[in-house]
Parts: C-alpha cells; sequence; structure tokens
C-alpha cells in the first residue's frame, strides 16, 4: 500500500451520526438508510464515541433489550479514537489492526466529525493499487486485429500479443506472462 495517500482521499464525507440521547431504534433505522454497519454518536459536531454491528449484538440483543428503550449514551464504544484528514492509509491501517476496530472517525483541527475511514476503504484501495501494479508489472497490451508470425516460436497466429516490444501468440503470451 502507498504510505503516502492521506485517508482524506478515500474517506466517506457523509457520516451517519446520532445524539447520545436517540434511541437505538432511531439510530439503527438511520444506519440502514445509510446502508452502513455503525453511528457516529456526535455532541455540538463532535465524535464522542461510535455504536456498531458488534455493540448492538453484545449490549442489546445478546441481552434481550427492547431497541426503542435502549439510549446510544449506555451502550456507545468509549473513548473514540479519531484521525486526522493527513493521516496516511498505512497508519491509519495500522491503528485499525493494533486496535482490533474497523472504523476510523476523521475529524478536523477543531475536533469536529469530516469523515469516517472503514476497513473496507482501505482494502479497497489495497486492491485497486494491487490490480494497477499487477498491469504495469505485466506491461502488455493486446494489438488489434494484428495477425502474423509469432516472434518467439515462429507459429502464425491470428491475434498478437505486444510484450515489451516483442509481438507473439496466445501461448507465448501465456508463457511469458
Amino acid at each position: 500500500m502507498q504510505s503516502d495517500i492521506p485517508v482524506k482521499e478515500i474517506m466517506t464525507r457523509e457520516v451517519c451520526t446520532a445524539r447520545k440521547d436517540d434511541t437505538l431504534l432511531t439510530a439503527s433505522k438511520k444506519m440502514i438508510k445509510f446502508g452502513v454497519g455503525s453511528v457516529v454518536v456526535i455532541e455540538d459536531g463532535r465524535p464522542i464515541g461510535i455504536v456498531t454491528e458488534k455493540d448492538i449484538l453484545y449490549k442489546v440483543v445478546s441481552k434481550n433489550k427492547l431497541p426503542s428503550k435502549v439510549k446510544l449514551k449506555d451502550i456507545m464504544s468509549t473513548p473514540l479514537i479519531t484521525i486526522k484528514p493527513t493521516t496516511s492509509l498505512r497508519e491509519a491501517a495500522d491503528i485499525m489492526r493494533k486496535r482490533g476496530i474497523r472504523r476510523l472517525p476523521v475529524v478536523d483541527d477543531n475536533g469536529n466529525l469530516i469523515g469516517i475511514v472503514t476497513d473496507n476503504d482501505i482494502l479497497s484501495v489495497v486492491i485497486d493499487l494491487g490490480e494497477f501494479a499487477e498491469l504495469l508489472k505485466n506491461e502488455y497490451y493486446e494489438v488489434e486485429e494484428m495477425s502474423g508470425k509469432c516472434e518467439k516460436c515462429g507459429r502464425i497466429s491470428d491475434r498478437l500479443y505486444d510484450i515489451e516490444g516483442l509481438k507473439v501468440c496466445e501461448d507465448c503470451y501465456e508463457v511469458l506472462r
């Protein structure tokens, strides 16, 4: 993973938020609307806690509590671990791994919530970078409608591929990749 990419490049800016006195029922409806697995609890624009699917299972469902009676302040995880928008992806991933968490709210210099980064966000970037690196590593380009003699094995082919300036048939292409 490129360590110099700041989280502000990939963070989600529209964060699912709620107030500490909101009920879990209200918050869970917001989570469904946003299509996410957590809600950041805010007070005066600043994040003070987070309620995740795990919190709901451990602190509500397993104790047979009614979501309409449970206040977020009673089940939110605190203290909240946050990062700055300039934090690198590598550092964010290290924080998640070391702390055993999957979400990091992003705050500005005043502590106001401006986004959130999840493990899926980081994984998507890693996969994209990996696929891009693989393309660069292979450095192959299909030559459209080119037929002729393979410069590796000498066989005549309807389709040739260019690998590092060498025009090769499909079989040789597979070997050289």
